[in-house]
């Protein structure tokens, strides 16, 4: 891969870890604020929602954060852009839409395919 690919993979993978830790200092700032109000019955509820909502966010970002810096230390030890799965160099086009993948589009199908239930398990 061209050092500028690189570098440019790089700032968009550090962009969106900024992006993420922006998104939730403006979502701790709203839910203090509705923590600071006098509350009634509506204000609760969105009380209620935006905590619901708080810990779902957070949760998902961690893990995008985790993948990010994983990316960031494959991209330091000259390991980026290597499949995890077969081995075989991760296509630029795939890399750009998605920075911090860990598997080309093949290897990352199998292991959506793996983390799936199976249907008799999910009737039971």
């Amino acid at each position: 891969m061209a050092e500028q690919d690189m570098e440019r993979l790089r700032r968009k993978l550090l962009g969106q870890r900024e992006e993420f830790f922006h998104g939730m200092r403006d979502l701790e700032k709203d839910w203090q604020e509705l923590a600071d109000h006098d509350i009634e019955r509506e204000e609760e509820a969105q009380k209620s929602a935006l905590t619901e909502l708080f810990a779902q966010l957070d949760e998902r970002e961690q893990r995008e954060i985790v993948e990010i810096d994983l990316a960031l230390s494959k991209m330091a030890a000259a390991d980026y852009g290597i499949c995890e799965g077969c081995k075989k160099p991760i296509p630029l086009a795939r890399l750009e839409a998605l920075p911090a993948t860990r598997y080309c589009l093949d290897c990352s199908t199998r292991e959506e395919e793996k983390l799936k239930i199976p249907p008799a398990i999910a009737r039971a």
